[in-house]
């Protein structure tokens, strides 16, 4: 890396060392003075040739337990492979020590989900849905991460009449039954469930006694053809997500309601399978096989616990003994524009994440001054992202409190299914070198 450092006057070193400490006790001052610099200030140099590397690696392990909105459905990405999104959750009554009567007949029992709207993929393709019932109580006190299973019995319970069910996905358009509902789906499960509930109404005294009898639903998509999608829904929504038991009782109809609750009344968790063998070359190349030299061309990112990238700056530790003072620093990253960005948009921010020197992994401390100093958002017509780590090269160079790498994650990776593929750091059939990954930085010399 070089700077064609050129000695300056001592005056303006100190003079930028005073403003730079001035900015660090206000924060107004920290987006005006020092970290935001132009050429003709402080007689700013800029390079953005500093020496920057990237590869892209599998994600780590992702908590989804108890998760504001779950995915469900089947993507066939012709880049990343294939990613399934399944969940597992109990269900307790919504109320107490319910009567049905004194010979209830059973009308039918219905899974309802209500969709939030959101989806990735291509919503004109269905995918299948299984739904099995679980053979093994699930407790609050367990962690449950993006890979975790929990035993079913196998026997799929969706009525006979509509199985196998098919869900085209209609996120957005709303149900018109007795009157007007929002948008949600509707499964009639097996007979043979409904019977069970109404037959055992001691089980439904109180919300414990009902998750040892019943243990919850595993629910779970398949591929059916084409592209697929990825649908999110609520399942804390008491109105439209939960299992509905329509019955009657001396000509009466009646229904009775088994809900999802959130904190600890009830265990829900989301399960992704990621099948990456069957994406595309390159990628399988650097991801699966571990070739790193890929991330030249292209690197990775994908929520879900999917993918994530690390990006090693060799040589900031090396200017430790040179006479520099770093203004500002941006980390650039540019999205591949010949791939699919309709079918599958960006997301909207990404985020880094550090590691000290005891090897834990930490904020970058450019964050702490918020998401507007720091950047990740996604701006959709320079297709590009950019985060400010001007504090953190700084430190790199003088205080040797970080490794010399970050990785670049999706944010929300939990909660989210987007996935971008960006240039690396030294794209050989790129026209426009300016695309490239890079490392700008205004830097003074004294």
């Amino acid at each position: 890396m070089s700077f064609n450092l050129r000695p300056k006057n001592l005056v303006i070193y100190l003079f930028t060392l005073a403003l730079l400490s001035t900015s660090v006790g206000c924060k107004k001052e920290m987006n005006t003075i020092g970290l935001n610099l132009n050429e003709d200030i402080l007689y700013a140099s800029f390079t953005d040739t500093a020496t920057v590397t990237a590869y892209s690696i599998l994600h780590d392990s992702l908590k989804t337990a108890s998760l504001v909105f779950n995915f469900l459905g089947f993507l066939n990405d012709n880049v990343f492979g294939t990613t399934t999104a399944s969940i597992y959750t109990q269900f307790v009554p919504s109320g107490n020590n319910i009567s049905f009567g004194d010979s209830p007949e059973l009308d039918s029992i219905v899974l309802t989900l209500r969709y939030t709207g959101g989806f990735y993929g291509d919503t004109l393709n269905p995918f299948l849905i299984k739904i099995y019932e679980l053979e093994e109580e699930m407790s609050v006190k367990d962690t449950f991460y993006s890979f975790s299973s929990v035993p079913h019995n196998g026997i799929d319970l969706i009525h006979s009449d509509y199985a196998p069910f098919s869900l085209y996905p209609t996120p957005k358009t709303k149900v018109k039954l007795d009157t007007v509902y929002e948008p949600h789906i509707r499964i009639r499960l097996s007979d043979e469930l409904g019977y069970r509930f109404l037959r055992n109404e001691e089980e439904l005294a109180t919300a414990s006694s009902f998750i040892s009898f019943f243990k919850g639903l595993y629910i779970c998509s398949e591929q059916l053809r084409s592209n697929g999608s990825l649908v999110n829904f609520t399942l804390q929504n008491a109105g439209l997500s939960g299992i509905q038991l329509y019955y009657k009782n001396k000509g009466e109809t009646k229904k009775f309601s088994f809900v999802i609750k959130g904190g600890s009344e009830t265990v829900r968790f989301s399960e992704y399978k990621h099948e990456y063998e069957l994406g595309r070359h390159d990628f399988v190349e650097q991801v699966i096989n571990n070739v790193t030299s890929g991330g030249s061309e292209k690197i990775f990112v994908q929520a879900m616990g999917g993918v994530k990238t690390k990006i090693t700056f060799p040589h900031l530790k090396s200017l430790k003994d040179k006479r520099i003072v770093i203004n500002k620093a941006e980390l650039v990253l540019s999205v591949d524009k010949t791939e699919e960005l309709t079918l599958y948009p960006p997301p909207s921010n990404l985020g880094l994440q550090a590691k000290n020197m005891k090897g834990d992994l930490v904020f970058v401390p450019d964050e702490l001054w918020g998401g507007g100093y720091f950047g990740g958002n996604y701006n959709s017509d320079k297709k590009e992202y950019r985060f400010r780590i001007t504090r953190y090269v700084q430190d790199m160079i003088l205080r040797n409190n970080y490794e010399p790498y970050l990785y670049l994650v999706a944010s929300g990776a939990a909660a989210f299914a987007n996935r971008v593929v960006l240039y690396g750091h030294e794209p050989q059939n790129l026209m426009d070198k300016s695309s490239r990954l890079r490392l700008e930085i205004y830097y003074t010399e004294y």
